[in-house]
């Protein structure tokens, strides 16, 4: 880790400033401590893992670190039906039964918090993973205007995508032979590109530092929420004073912030924009445009890092799954070209179209959650579960998701891979006049995690799935693909936390069909 030393006196008064709140936070702490180890007492609730009060926090955490998976799988083995306590690599957690997920999500958020949820494990209060905490206007955003707008965003999408493929696969449209790449990376540099058309539009969309800087921020949020994970509470505020990850953040901020603020003053209020950002000034609380730059710019820079990292890791590993179920590719590129050719060319009407492709990325997402427990939330009161244990406030909740969408119980052959697994259960619905919505890549269900469940799910879920759908059908229909000569099976994970990633140094063919 670099750090920095103060180059004035700003620096210096604001560096004791987080020196005294650490202070203040590490009195609290010894204070709240006995309480916090009362209250499990109280619990009489099983745990896996080493015990922090008894190993240590730091060897807890650095345990789980190393061995999060084999740990979640031992706790879904044990408690699959009731809950047990965990250090994570970030918090103790009390990681509930899937089966109490349709009472969670009742709950109203007075009760279960997801927001502070997610500031808490993202350490939000250091790399602006906060500015959740002070809006949910970008949350509004999603559910409405994207939604209902989601045709035109996915035209506008469309329209870049020659351009933007010819950019990253260049190598592949001037030889004719297989072009090997790194699969993240690239990715993620195409994934990049098409969200900043949804979030900003076109103005910056092909703006090589916006793009720059968007990826920069992304990495440097999670980067930051690592540096300062491994800390005591108390000790945080002090290391982040003079890391050098937060120097990193703020200019990535202020790049960002002179980019969008020429755009925001050149706009008004409900021009006719299609775009998340004109969405969020239509919104804006102030009527007084001039002073929104900063707040916006990080609801902007925030949507980035939670929708493009996400959206590239589900389509690398439908990728890979691709890969290792070769048979599944022309039947997917006879049903692409039909839909396309039913639909009048690329839209959205020929992307809901694509069933096969749905059930195929769904069953990838299925196996292939990003995170090992999920659900998470913040009890703010106490409340009883089904089975008369009461939760007191200030824990922290989450369920064992990766576990429970393999499990056989929910999913028939659950550790299988079956491609065509919620086509046919959408054809059956559909014959039988049923609703064919459980079954789509879009929805979620209380054993199937991958999206959240309930009114606080991922709210751009739908936009999501539209583009994964659109860049995958994309990549089947101009190009063939390929893993190194003498692969044909996925590379495994990257077990890391609770973190769950597709192998970053793993290389695919693209060649030009």
């Amino acid at each position: 880790m670099g750090y920095l030393i103060p180059l004035n006196a700003l620096d210096l008064v604001d560096a004791v400033r987080h020196v005294l709140l650490a202070v203040i936070v590490g009195w609290f702490a010894i204070q709240l401590v006995p309480r916090f180890i009362t209250n499990h007492k109280r619990f009489k609730i099983p745990r896996v893992g080493k015990n922090p009060v008894v190993s240590g926090l730091r060897n807890a955490r650095t345990d789980f670190t190393k061995n999060g998976r084999n740990l979640t799988q031992e706790g879904y083995k044990l408690y699959k039906d009731s809950m047990y306590f965990i250090q994570t690599g970030d918090m103790e957690r009390l990681v509930v039964s899937t089966r109490f997920v349709d009472e969670l999500r009742k709950l109203p958020d007075s009760y279960l918090d997801s927001r502070t949820a997610v500031v808490e494990r993202n350490l939000g209060w250091y790399n602006g993973v906060d500015i959740l905490l002070k809006s949910t206007t970008h949350v509004d955003v999603c559910r409405t205007k994207l939604v209902q707008n989601l045709d035109k965003i996915t035209d506008g999408q469309v329209k870049d995508l020659d351009y933007i493929f010819h950019h990253e696969l260049n190598a592949c449209f001037l030889d004719s032979g297989f072009q090997f790449h790194n699969a993240a990376e690239t990715i993620l540099n195409i994934v990049n590109r098409v969200v900043a058309k949804s979030l900003v539009g076109s103005s910056l969309s092909r703006d090589d530092t916006w793009l720059q800087t968007s990826l920069e921020s992304t990495v440097n949020t999670g980067m930051l929420c690592r540096q300062l994970q491994p800390y005591p509470a108390f000790l945080r505020p002090f290391i982040y004073a003079f890391t050098a990850t937060r120097q990193k953040l703020k200019y990535n901020l202020d790049v960002a912030q002179d980019l969008l603020s020429p755009i925001i003053m050149g706009r008004q209020r409900y021009e006719q924009n299609t775009d998340i950002l004109q969405w969020l000034m239509d919104l804006y609380e102030d009527p007084d445009l001039s002073q929104s730059a900063p707040f916006l710019t990080k609801q902007i820079l925030f949507l980035s890092t939670a929708a493009t990292r996400s959206t590239a890791s589900s389509i690398v590993n439908t990728l890979f799954d691709l890969l290792t179920y070769p048979q599944c590719q022309e039947p997917l590129r006879k049903e692409i070209g039909e839909s396309v050719a039913n639909a009048g060319g690329w839209s959205l009407a020929s992307v809901q179209n694509m069933k096969r492709l749905d059930s195929f990325i769904k069953e990838s997402q299925r196996l292939n959650h990003h995170v090992l427990l999920n659900f998470n939330r913040k009890v703010r009161r106490p409340i009883t579960l089904s089975n008369g244990v009461t939760v007191p406030a200030g824990t922290f909740l989450s369920t064992p998701g990766f576990w429970a969408a393999r499990d056989p119980e929910f999913f028939p052959n659950g550790e299988d891979f079956l491609p065509w697994r919620w086509f046919e259960l959408r054809e059956e619905a559909e014959q039988q006049g049923k609703t064919p919505t459980p079954y789509l890549a879009s929805s979620t269900s209380p054993h199937n995690l991958h999206w959240g469940y309930g009114r606080n799910a991922c709210p751009g879920r739908f936009m999501a799935a539209a583009e994964l759908k659109l860049l995958l059908a994309w990549i089947l229909w101009h190009f063939d693909i390929c893993f190194p000569q003498g692969q044909s099976q996925r590379p495994e994970s990257i077990f890391l936390d609770e973190r769950v990633l597709p192998d970053p140094k793993q290389q695919i063919g693209f060649r030009v069909r």
